[in-house]
């Protein structure tokens, strides 16, 4: 009776596991689809990034009504972000705000919420991850080959003032949201072979550096210390206590001599002269002072801020940071962004998805030695996303690059391969 029983419960399983692997590749496609319409929307075509956007929020939506489920591990991050869209109707309500950002961030919330959880509940298993890889390998080769066309080309992205310094963009608009995407893609692809115990390949060797090229050009910092604190997180928590000082040292040594040799870091020599000049109780703008994008983010945040007390409940209204604010732009911190635009309510609620993503942390397993290696990669990029949106960036409208850090949080979550066999080992590291 057992083996009859199993007989009948067999197909059971693969039915589900074949609905599982079909749900990803959807997934996968109206990721692929968005993507793709970014690209496209830089060569000319207007607005087909948002109608993309608005398809796959439909097509989500439909298919979390058809089976209504959700996933146990991302449930506090779906709740957190349907506490800040209510937060973010208070707050559109509050300032008779009727623009089409508010509308925009209502919409990347809630498919943010949908693909949440749609990816934590179908990417599962190891069957489900050389989708995902296919994928993060074309995001990989298809924007180092824009990147180097942007820069071959003269059409890549140029700060005002630094009319001599072409920057990528890849498949985004902009440079530090495109490296963002890089990086964790190279996140992804790396847990991806970490999961199916591969050894490094000579194919995987070149999507790196294809990888570190692309970042290469965009020229972002900000990328280059959350890929730099990634794998130095990484190699620090793997090594030996011995390890662990010489790396210090080593760090200690490398940076003081980056900083020295690198043109990229000379700006920020004029900071003590900022810091003798400048008040956070009484800040104003002083362009003889302000002249790096440090400074320029001091006085940013101490502005926002004395702005954002004025209305501290419910804030100025839902996507309105950059046309409120004194300088017309995002606030490039995360918590004084929900807060400006959303008050005390507002602050609250993003506070309540930041415990969903960090219990999305805390879910990745830990049990083999491939499982926390991965882990410890996937803590790393979220710590530096951490820091780089408290400290550089704004990251609520950078659909891509939230969508891109979800999928590798999911293709973490899956518990590794079991380990190879010597023979198969060996011809995993001759496989190209």
């Amino acid at each position: 009776m057992k083996s009859l029983a199993l007989e009948f419960s067999q197909p059971d399983l693969a039915q589900e596991d074949y609905a599982s692997q079909t749900a990803v590749r959807i997934i996968l496609a109206l990721l692929a689809i968005r993507w793709i319409a970014g690209i496209a929307e830089n060569f000319g075509i207007p607005a087909i990034s948002e109608v993309s956007a608005i398809f796959m929020t439909g097509c989500l939506f439909l298919g979390f009504v058809q089976h209504m489920h959700l996933s146990a591990k991302s449930q506090t991050l779906v709740l957190g972000l349907l506490a800040w869209m209510f937060a973010a109707v208070l707050s559109v309500a509050a300032n008779f705000v009727g623009n089409v950002d508010a509308v925009a961030l209502l919409a990347l919330l809630a498919l943010y919420a949908l693909f949440a959880n749609a990816a934590s509940y179908n990417v599962t298993s190891l069957a489900a991850l050389p989708a995902v890889q296919t994928f993060l390998v074309a995001f990989i080769i298809v924007g180092t080959c824009l990147a180097v066309a942007q820069i071959a080309t003269g059409s890549g992205f140029v700060e005002a003032g630094k009319f001599e310094t072409q920057r990528a963009i890849g498949s985004d608009v902009h440079p530090v949201s495109f490296a963002i995407q890089m990086v964790a893609a190279l996140i992804g692809l790396e847990v991806i072979r970490i999961k199916q115990r591969h050894a490094w390949s000579f194919g995987h060797l070149i999507l790196i550096g294809l990888g570190m090229l692309a970042l290469y050009l965009t020229f972002a910092r900000t990328a280059w210390v959350m890929l730099a604190l990634c794998t130095g997180l990484t190699l620090f928590l793997r090594a030996s206590p011995l390890g662990r000082i010489l790396m210090l040292a080593v760090i200690a040594v490398s940076g003081i001599v980056l900083g020295q040799l690198s043109g990229r870091f000379s700006d920020l020599t004029s900071l003590p002269f900022f810091f003798q000049n400048f008040s956070v109780s009484d800040a104003v703008f002083d362009y003889r002072y302000v002249d790096n994008s440090v400074s320029w983010r001091i006085v940013n945040w101490s502005l926002g801020f004395q702005q954002a007390i004025e209305q501290p409940w419910l804030g100025f209204g839902a996507g309105q940071s950059a046309a409120s604010s004194h300088f017309q732009l995002e606030m490039h911190n995360i918590f004084l962004e929900t807060f400006f635009e959303g008050g005390i309510i507002g602050l609250l609620a993003f506070l309540l998805v930041l415990s969903g993503v960090i219990r999305l942390h805390r879910c990745l397993p830990s049990t083999t030695p491939a499982d926390r290696h991965a882990r410890i990669l996937a803590n790393g990029f979220g710590l530096s996303l951490l820091l780089a949106v408290t400290f550089s960036t704004s990251f609520v409208d950078q659909l891509m690059s939230v969508l891109l850090y979800l999928l590798m949080l999911s293709a973490t979550s899956v518990p590794a391969a079991a380990d190879q066999p010597a023979a198969s080992r060996s011809a995993a590291i001759l496989a190209p």
